[in-house]
């Protein structure tokens, strides 16, 4: 489970994401990235050192919410282990997207295709 401080849960922080931030392509996941801006957002009280991360499973992707879990679950571990590691950089907010092409993969296919993102994206430190 991803820990709460990392977690993105605010409509409004959503909302900024998707207003400011820019999309990073990979095979099975799309990502919404935004380094944060401290000083267009005073009221939010953002911080160069905070790391805010979301998933997103739509039922475009399966109307089968064991399945749309599922893929949250494995997108969350493999967060979860880079953050572990102290692998994945401050100072962004991120919200994953699957697509229907990650149903039925391999776990190493989906951390493959996240770890692409995530570099194409610029929060993997390694």
């Amino acid at each position: 489970m991803l820990p709460k401080k990392f977690r993105l849960k605010r409509m409004k922080d959503f909302d900024i994401l998707f207003k400011e931030g820019r999309f990073v392509n990979g095979s099975l996941i799309s990502a919404k990235i935004w380094k944060i801006n401290t000083e267009k957002y005073p009221e939010r009280k953002y911080s160069n050192k905070d790391l805010k991360i979301g998933f997103v499973v739509s039922k475009k992707v399966s109307k089968k919410a064991f399945v749309r879990n599922r893929l949250k679950r494995q997108m969350r571990e493999i967060v979860r282990l880079y953050l572990k590691e102290n692998g994945l950089r401050e100072g962004f907010m991120a919200l994953f997207m699957a697509k229907e092409e990650m149903i039925g993969k391999e776990y190493e296919e989906i951390r493959k295709s996240m770890i692409d993102v995530l570099k194409k994206g610029g929060i993997l430190s390694s």
